[in-house]
């Protein structure tokens, strides 16, 4: 068996672009075909700042792997579809990627209706793909195959965190979220581990508006009359903006305590308009992790692109180190190899040491929750009180897996 050792000769290894086995870096290197790495992803629509993140950061990854030599003597080519949010495009997309351009091995992509797209062409053709922004359970449940591995907190793991964070101190939770397949799984678990958490509390109204809804306030006024003591909200982008914004006129937020799933392009695009003291959980906040390796990143990433980096760019950016640690520590090129590769070796992260479970292939990466406010140093509102969420402790058991995967 590997070992799920990965020492600092491996890291230098790894900077160096020097492998057991790989070609020497040089003339005879430079001449060798590249590795190309296929990335299908939602440019276009309401998530493409996200994914462009995705796009950005897995570029400089690569653009880093290259600069030191690339792998086995081989450099990383990226090739980029834009999926525009549809599965369907996302699925023919992939697969071109694979039968015309040949490419070696998937990252990406944003939504999870993609992702669910994406892993399915995946299997089919037998290529690795990491996932660094998608989370719906089912990629780690029904969906799960070899080849597939995922650095982003899953669904369940976000919603049992966001229970650990509000159930054990609050009786009357109301809830909201876009009415879509996310927002209904979110609760699902979210009420599954509440009632653990206190058998006592209670969800006492949901409203459902559609995605992209405009006017919040029959949902703002519902929610108020229901008295709850906290909103839980699943609402994100520029639904969450519109409703905060409709929102604070009728002193919302005085008048009932809000938790809500943010992102960073959120809390930019609110700026001053984002009321401090609520309670906000983010997947992979820059600033949620002090340390040289981040502060590094952060530095690097807005030295390329101008500005600061987001939840998905710390994701994308480790997603494509993953895969490549993988390559080098493969005894082949050939999938199951990197496949078993990555599953066997820890790697070395901007949030610590990722490791991939072998009944999901879910890497052990944490989320974050605090209450937002001004940080020093930001542009815009951040978290404050940082409690960081490991994944050990909101995981479902490998038990609870198999179970999902056989329907029960």
């Amino acid at each position: 068996m590997t070992s799920k050792r990965f020492t600092r000769r491996g890291a230098a290894l790894i900077a160096a672009g020097v492998f057991a086995g790989a070609i020497a870096i040089g003339a005879a290197g430079a001449e060798e075909k590249p590795i190309k790495i296929g990335l299908t992803t939602d440019l276009t629509g309401i998530a493409a700042s996200y994914a462009q993140a995705q796009v950005d950061s897995v570029q400089m990854a690569i653009d880093e792997i290259n600069e030191a030599g690339g792998v086995k003597g081989r450099k990383f080519e990226l090739l980029v579809r834009d999926s525009k949010l549809k599965p369907e495009l996302g699925s023919s997309l992939t697969r071109d990627l694979i039968v015309r351009e040949k490419i070696d091995y998937l990252i990406g992509p944003d939504a999870s209706s993609v992702g669910v797209a994406v892993t399915g062409v995946a299997k089919q053709y037998k290529k690795v793909v990491v996932m660094t922004i998608p989370n719906t359970p089912r990629l780690v449940g029904e969906l799960f195959h070899p080849y597939f591995f995922t650095i982003v907190p899953s669904g369940t793991m976000l919603a049992r965190a966001m229970a650990e964070g509000i159930g054990p101190d609050n009786d009357k939770i109301a809830f909201i979220g876009g009415d879509y397949e996310a927002s209904h799984q979110a609760i699902k678990y979210f009420g599954d581990w509440l009632a653990k958490v206190n058998p006592k509390a209670e969800i006492i109204d949901e409203q459902w508006p559609k995605l992209g809804e405009p006017d919040f306030t029959p949902y703002i006024t519902q929610l108020m009359s229901a008295e709850p003591e906290i909103v839980f909200s699943y609402l994100w982008g520029a639904d969450l903006i519109t409703f905060i914004k409709q929102a604070k006129p009728y002193g919302f937020f005085e008048k009932t305590k809000f938790a809500t799933l943010l992102f960073l392009d959120d809390l930019v695009a609110l700026g001053d308009d984002m009321p401090d003291g609520i309670l906000g959980q983010m997947y992979a906040p820059p600033f949620g992790t002090k340390s040289e390796k981040m502060d590094a990143f952060i530095k690097r990433f807005e030295d390329k692109y101008g500005h600061y980096p987001s939840d998905w760019a710390v994701m994308g950016y480790d997603g494509m180190k993953i895969l490549a640690q993988g390559i080098a520590n493969a005894k082949s090129w050939d999938s199951d190899d990197v496949a078993a590769a990555i599953q066997s070796h820890e790697y070395d992260g901007l949030q610590g040491v990722v490791t991939f479970r072998d009944v999901d292939h879910q890497g052990n990466v944490p989320s974050f929750l605090g209450t937002t406010g001004t940080v020093e140093g930001l542009p815009f509102k951040a978290l404050v009180d940082i409690k960081r969420i490991d994944a050990e402790t909101v995981m479902p058991t490998p038990e609870e897996i198999l179970q999902q995967r056989s329907g029960g």
